[in-house]
């Protein structure tokens, strides 16, 4: 008797049903705080309705999260309900309401301030705070959180049999967890709770952090020390520059003693008559990353410079040539698209840029791979394109080259014709038992490498054939080294060859001094400064030094390397290179040994930590360069809070299509502010969209901007001549416009690029009948070039 009645005065122990239905409540209660962040947003007009796509992802990373609130506390639920029966149970309630209670108060910062609270938690000034309002909601919230979480688990208790079947709990939350984990998240679809807590995490556990002491670290004044000028016998005028970034090319196949020598026979002959490195290294260890470090020896970051999430004021050699006289433009057969490229090159004000949107059906497109997708046009190709599109200006040229026909998987032109030369070549040379084994079960790669050689050799040849050519300095060099192919150690992933050949060199000559991409755009201002009239900003801010040391190693070069995205692992500080942990002594072809001196190796590595700290705080903190040194500005593309928390609610993914078709749909159901808005979110992100800008074009059309909307159009087509959409838009806002005329200034650029589509000629038509009724009316009239409009659509109609 005595026991039953200490079981009654102790309780029953809860189980993990009631434990289940607790989670749910909780989750209840997300759901309504969800509701509420939306109706709040939609009243105060920031959104045009309250339920939408944006909603339903916020529901979904609610249950995300209530899965991990779920998963973490069912151990401390059963482990005190097992001490004391409810202990568990009532603890877990505290910890639930402690939660929400987080949760509503920072939906309610995010409501206020239309920004989502993280890690500036910690400097949040309390000056100015309504200490008794804070004290209302926050009393209210309570109150209410206990209601809705008692309402919420009683309804629960009638679907228990629901509870049984999830067994077993924690495969079901963690399932769950992981799912919401994976999705896309912005601020207004995102748990605030979570987004709060992992901003604090990472800040925590970030132990790499400069201390700012030096607002600027990379900033010094512009002091010129050529050490290329002596190899070369510059004239008059500025020469200029051609830079050919090859994809994949290592120092395994161009180098002092390269592993496959052969396959690159027409660079092997060309490198004999250049400046070369010996010890050359790129800083980066995917292909889309080289161009900022070649182009202006910029950090890159946690994830690469094209892929920081706000702008960061620099200089680069396309901004410093630019405005010293020089034409720039950038080619590359593929999407400069992926990871932003586009973006930067467009920041930097590139004249022309070249991608496969200007490539036309007269060009041949690289096979599709096994997924259906093609990478863009192979080397060739693009040096075709290049040669059409080369003009003789007569001032200097700075072009930028970007190769794609050595990329994974291998699908160039004539495969089996490439492969046949692998062999005949593998047969004249003797390679070594495990060299020779790798060509044989790597034949396209070999022969891919082969294509590209010949490619050069192709555009080289056709160059030489320029007047420009005399007066022109060609920079050969690789993105990293294949990573096709089994290398020897780390380091080896990030050694290129660099070759500088010209008809202006004196000599051919070797260098062996150690040096990397971050070193190019510094030694090329300084050979041009010192000789011509070059106007620098009064600082500089350069990640590299110069390409040529008295000897291999300086003890004051540093290198830092980024392998992939979010993967900084080596580290080179003069004569030492660090992986991971391990550090090596450097031999005189960058050999690697294990350093075995203590001292050294806590040197090379604080240097390691110092140097992920300075690249990490340069770009997440803009501070390269002060805004007064930039030659561009950064663009002002700011959007108000509640603009972006409206585009957010559209369009929360990285499928920017997606996102066009959305304001496509906009536009066409009269919505064409909310278009426009959209259409210029998505031009800040892929500048180079063309059919956003067409949409955009249109869109100011038909709201009777045709001076806005012309002046759009135009400048698609100067940067997409072969794209149809942008003069069937133009020509439609000259009929809307009544600007008929204007058409005859598209015939020329319409033959050069043989466009003859119907609806071209039906559109061109139409202008050339509203032009002659125009004439009929106003004899007294400017005469229209009937001859001009006639022939095209004579030539035109017979295709």
């Amino acid at each position: 008797m005595q026991v039953e009645e200490k079981i009654k005065k102790q309780g029953t122990r809860k189980t993990l049903r009631e434990y289940t239905r607790l989670v749910i409540a909780f989750f209840g209660c997300l759901v309504i705080i969800s509701f509420y962040q939306f109706i709040r947003l939609y009243l105060s007009g920031v959104l045009d309705s309250f339920v939408g796509k944006s909603l339903l992802l916020l529901l979904f990373h609610h249950l995300g999260y209530a899965s991990l609130i779920g998963l973490l506390l069912v151990f401390s639920f059963n482990f005190l309900e097992a001490r004391k029966p409810n202990l568990g149970f009532v603890s877990t309630i505290i910890l639930l309401v402690a939660g929400l209670l987080t949760e509503v108060l920072l939906t309610e910062y995010y409501l206020a301030n239309y920004e989502i609270l993280e890690v500036n938690i910690l400097g949040l000034s309390w000056n100015g705070v309504n200490i008794w309002k804070i004290s209302t909601i926050f009393l209210i919230a309570i109150i209410g959180i206990c209601i809705l979480l008692y309402l919420f688990y009683r309804i629960t208790s009638k679907v228990h049999r629901l509870m049984n079947r999830m067994y077993p709990l924690t495969i079901v939350f963690f399932s769950i967890f992981l799912a919401a984990l994976a999705s896309e998240k912005k601020p207004i679809n995102e748990n605030k709770t979570q987004h709060l807590t992992v901003s604090l995490a990472e800040a925590w556990l970030d132990l790499n952090k400069y201390d700012g002491k030096v607002e600027y670290p990379l900033l010094k004044p512009s002091i010129i020390k050529d050490d290329l000028g002596a190899y070369f016998n510059l004239g008059k005028e500025k020469p200029n520059i051609v830079i050919l970034i090859v994809e994949g090319l290592g120092s395994d196949f161009l180098g002092k003693d390269p592993i496959y020598k052969g396959f690159t026979p027409y660079l092997e002959s060309l490198k004999d008559r250049s400046l070369f490195w010996n010890n050359y290294v790129s800083n980066v260890g995917q292909s889309s990353e080289a161009l900022p470090s070649i182009i202006g020896s910029l950090p890159f970051g946690k994830t690469g410079f094209t892929n920081s999430e706000t702008p960061v004021e620099r200089n680069t050699l396309y901004g410093l040539l630019k405005t010293n006289g020089y034409y720039t433009s950038f080619n590359y057969g593929g999407n400069s698209s992926i990871n932003f490229l586009d973006k930067f090159l467009y920041e930097e004000r590139v004249d022309y840029i070249l991608d496969r949107k200007n490539f036309d059906n007269s060009y041949e497109l690289q096979k599709e791979d096994a997924a259906g997708f093609s990478l863009g046009y192979p080397d060739k190709e693009l040096y075709k394109k290049y040669a059409l599109d080369f003009i003789e200006y007569p001032y200097a040229r700075f072009d930028v080259i970007q190769t794609l026909s050595t990329k994974n998987p291998t699908l160039i032109p004539n495969l089996a014709y490439y492969e046949d030369k692998v062999e005949r070549i593998v047969h004249k040379l003797d390679l070594g038992s495990k060299p020779m084994k790798i060509v044989e079960k790597n034949k396209e790669v070999f022969a891919g490498l082969y294509y590209t050689d010949q490619s050069i050799k192709f555009f080289m040849n056709n160059y030489n054939k320029k007047r420009a050519f005399k007066n022109t300095i060609f920079i050969i060099t690789g993105t990293h080294n294949l990573s096709d192919l089994p290398q020897e150690n780390k380091l080896d992933r990030y050694r290129v060859p660099l070759l500088i050949y010209s008809p202006l060199l004196k000599n051919p000559k070797q260098f062996n001094s150690l040096s990397s991409h971050a070193d190019l755009a510094p030694s090329i201002m300084s050979l041009l400064a010192q000789k011509y009239q070059i106007q620098l900003p009064t600082e500089t801010a350069w990640l590299g030094t110069s390409l040529i040391n008295k000897e291999i190693f300086d003890e004051g070069k540093e290198i830092l390397f980024l392998r992939e995205k979010n993967n900084i692992r080596e580290y080179i500080k003069g004569g030492h290179f660090i992986s991971r942990r391990s550090v090596y002594k450097l031999g005189h072809n960058l050999e690697l040994a294990a350093e075995e001196n203590g001292a050294i190796i806590e040197k090379v590595k604080d240097g390691f930590s110092l140097s992920k700290a300075v690249n990490s705080y340069l770009n997440s903190n803009n501070k390269i360069i002060p805004t007064s040194l930039a030659l561009f500005k950064k663009p002002n593309n700011e959007f108000t809070k509640q603009e972006q928390i409206w585009v957010n609610s559209v369009f929360s993914g990285a499928d920017f299509d997606n996102a066009y078709t959305t304001a496509r749909e906009l536009a066409l159901n009269n919505e064409r502010e909310r278009a426009i808005l959209l259409s210029r979110y998505i031009l800040t992100k892929i500048p180079g969209h063309a059919d956003t800008e067409i949409l955009l074009g249109r869109v100011n059309a038909w709201n009777g901007e045709y001076g806005e909307s012309i002046s759009i159009l135009k400048e698609v087509i100067r940067k997409y001549p072969n794209y149809i959409d942008g003069y069937a838009a133009l020509l439609d806002v000259y009929f809307w416009s009544d600007k008929n005329e204007e058409a005859l200034l598209l015939i020329d650029p319409l033959k050069k690029h043989n466009i003859k589509s119907p609806e071209i000629i039906k559109k061109m038509s139409r202008a050339k009948e509203k032009m002659e009724l125009y004439a009929l009316e106003n004899p007294n009239s400017v005469y229209f070039d009937h001859t001009k409009i006639n022939a095209y659509l004579d030539q035109a109609s017979l295709q």
